[in-house]
């Protein structure tokens, strides 16, 4: 089967096609989507479905506008800065989601449709941080918009048959955010990931596939998963591929990225977890469609910016086993918070340099 097959008719026999394996994959590493060489889109309708992930609607004459002006932004930036000549169907396509169609097909399109693709990514992200700040609203009732999508998904997962047997979801208390800036070297209030966190238990680590790629196909745009803040210690991605025959036949399709980045790694590692703790871990930034009531208060803001803003989410998916053994133990939770006030009192008072000794 070729590469072009491959990604128009998904892989025979598997319920997951190439794009669901290539965003799996991207979860549970961390990598950036700007250094992606392509897509793996079938039709117009995937491409709607991942452009609804962005918060656009394209049924909606004022998204298609958005998504068209941030097209025009892309190509100028690419024509203004580097020394590139683009084909009609590039900068002026009769319908720009078409480039994602292009960016998915081998020919010598694929890689300009990408490069204007990922400026597109770069600006869309861009206007809705702007939007964020502009907006004279509290964020938890954004937080509010991101529960009711989340345990939404929750129910249809469930619907679906697939075997989820808890989500709980929490916000960070301001002293708990207060320790982790105390903790951490680069204490910036907008490096805190965790204020909206959701952990998904499945009845079975079998069961943890299945909820990884509903996700990447109907909560979270794969492409604003914040790179280098993944965790997995529960999937061999490899090893799940080579022992499933329908899966196996993805595998040399997969794009190469490049090697991961070793500061990446380290930076990954949470010195205040147990050695013996388990999960999938990674934080989205989630776009989210103003609602018709906060849209009226921002109008100036969203007529330069668009209506979609972003707001950092953390995921957390485990099954049952490992969920509660990750609460005994070293593993259990109020251990991991004395460990982090201990951290913190020992940078505010150094003299206390002996309490983390004795942990």
């Amino acid at each position: 089967m070729t590469e072009q097959n491959q990604s128009e008719r998904g892989q025979t026999g598997s319920p997951f096609g190439l794009q669901d394996i290539e965003q799996l994959r991207l979860m549970l590493e961390g990598h950036s989507v700007v250094d992606w060489r392509r897509l793996a889109l079938r039709d117009l309708a995937h491409v709607d479905q991942l452009l609804d992930r962005q918060g656009l609607d394209i049924s909606q004459p004022v998204d298609v506008a958005r998504l068209n002006r941030i097209h025009e932004q892309a190509v100028d930036y690419v024509l203004a800065n580097f020394e590139r000549r683009l084909a009609d169907e590039i900068s002026h396509p009769h319908d720009v989601r078409e480039l994602f169609l292009l960016a998915s097909r081998g020919g010598a399109l694929r890689s300009d449709a990408c490069m204007i693709l990922k400026v597109m990514h770069i600006i869309h992200h861009a206007a809705g941080r702007e939007l964020l700040y502009q907006l004279p609203m509290p964020i938890r009732e954004l937080f509010h918009q991101v529960e009711r999508r989340v345990f939404d998904a929750f129910d249809q997962m469930k619907a679906r048959g697939i075997r989820v047997v808890e989500l709980a979801g929490s916000r960070k208390a301001e002293h708990a955010i207060i320790t982790k800036l105390l903790c951490r070297r680069d204490s910036q209030a907008a490096q805190v990931h965790d204020r909206q966190r959701f952990r998904i238990v499945t009845e079975e680590l079998s069961d943890v596939l299945d909820v990884l790629v509903y996700m990447g196909k109907h909560l979270i745009p794969y492409n604003y998963v914040v790179p280098g803040e993944s965790r997995n210690d529960l999937i061999d991605f490899e090893a799940t591929l080579d022992g499933d025959h329908r899966l196996r036949q993805i595998r040399p399709l997969l794009q190469t990225i490049g090697a991961t980045n070793q500061a990446d790694e380290a930076h990954r590692i949470n010195q205040f977890t147990a050695t013996d703790y388990r999960d999938i871990n990674f934080v989205v930034d989630m776009p989210l469609r103003l609602e018709d009531g906060h849209a009226s208060i921002a109008a100036d803001a969203i007529a330069q910016n668009g209506r979609v803003v972003f707001v950092l989410v953390e995921f957390q998916v485990v099954d049952r086993e490992t969920h509660v053994r990750n609460n005994q133990g070293a593993s259990r939770h109020d251990l991991y918070k004395s460990r982090q006030r201990d951290r913190a009192l020992v940078r505010l008072n150094p003299e206390k340099l002996s309490v983390s000794r004795q942990d």
